[in-house]
């Protein structure tokens, strides 16, 4: 009979996630211009009624976990260009967005600027160089390529007083445009290669935490300008390597002949995303 000990002890989990093919490098990953890129991109989806509809199920979760309240300090660890921080200001005694990218922090300026929202403090710094001046009662981080590393989720440990709370893909991301776009520049099939929030679960339970978790199964609906779903398929694709010139006309003509008549494009992204709860006190005495 197997060891289960071994099994799932910290470091098999370790050895899991060194054993998988890393398809997001780190140069990329926290790369602030590669991120700028982008910045603008999340403006399209403040009216999408299932983007507001997962803001709100992270919210009730956070809510339910007593993780946001007048007494508590949070960090928004890849705070983007401001997606949920100012929902937390609204409700926690002090709140830190912290962001590689300078265009997304550009806007999170620029709406507390804008508003009377005077208890957010703005970072703009890579989470790799980050050392955090105090302790936060809750540490947030929401669909950042940092929870891909185990070595990250021991830091945000370190740096929470009590709660943790990770929202994250959950092994399925299925585009098939995106697809067909992968295949026709790397004629290979694309697998989504991200670490499933279920293993960070399974770590964080091996350590000897009680997390819990729960899933989503949203189906991301977009309908954008062939100019815009080009430019976000080519930055996808440049996750891996740059493209030439060549290969991005050929992701254009594969767009274009995607549009209807009135030169818009229509696609969907099925998937599972995952939330993660841990208080560090729960089960222990």
């Amino acid at each position: 009979m197997a060891n289960l000990s071994v099994e799932l002890s910290p470091q098999f989990w370790r050895d899991y996630v060194a054993g998988r093919k890393n398809s997001l490098p780190r140069k990329k990953v926290n790369a602030s211009e590669k991120w700028d890129q982008m910045a603008k991109r999340y403006q399209n989806f403040a009216d999408d009624k299932d983007f507001v509809a997962e803001l709100k199920w992270i919210k009730k979760g956070l809510l339910r976990h007593g993780m946001l309240g007048s007494e508590l300090e949070i960090i928004d660890v890849a705070c983007g260009p401001g997606t949920h921080c100012f929902t937390f200001a609204g409700i926690c005694r002090q709140v830190t967005a912290i962001d590689v990218s300078e265009k997304m922090i550009e806007q999170v300026i620029l709406r507390k600027n804008g508003s009377e929202v005077g208890n957010l403090t703005v970072v703009c710094q890579d989470f790799y160089e980050f050392k955090a001046p105090n302790l936060y009662d809750t540490v947030f981080v929401s669909m950042s390529p940092i929870l891909n590393d185990l070595d990250n989720i021991d830091r945000l440990l370190a740096m929470s007083r009590r709660y943790l709370a990770l929202t994250y893909w959950a092994g399925v991301r299925e585009n098939p445009l995106f697809q067909r776009c992968y295949r026709l520049i790397y004629n290979s099939e694309y697998h989504f290669d991200a670490l499933d929030l279920t293993v960070v679960f399974n770590y964080l339970n091996a350590l000897g935490f009680s997390p819990e978790i729960s899933y989503l199964h949203p189906v991301w609906k977009r309908r954008e300008t062939v100019a815009n779903t080009v430019n976000y398929m080519i930055w996808h694709l440049e996750f891996y390597r740059e493209l030439s010139d060549d290969e991005k006309m050929l992701i254009q003509e594969l767009i274009v002949a995607e549009a209807d008549t009135e030169g818009m494009v229509n696609y969907s992204t099925k998937l599972r995303k995952g939330a993660l709860f841990l208080d560090k006190k729960a089960g222990f005495f």
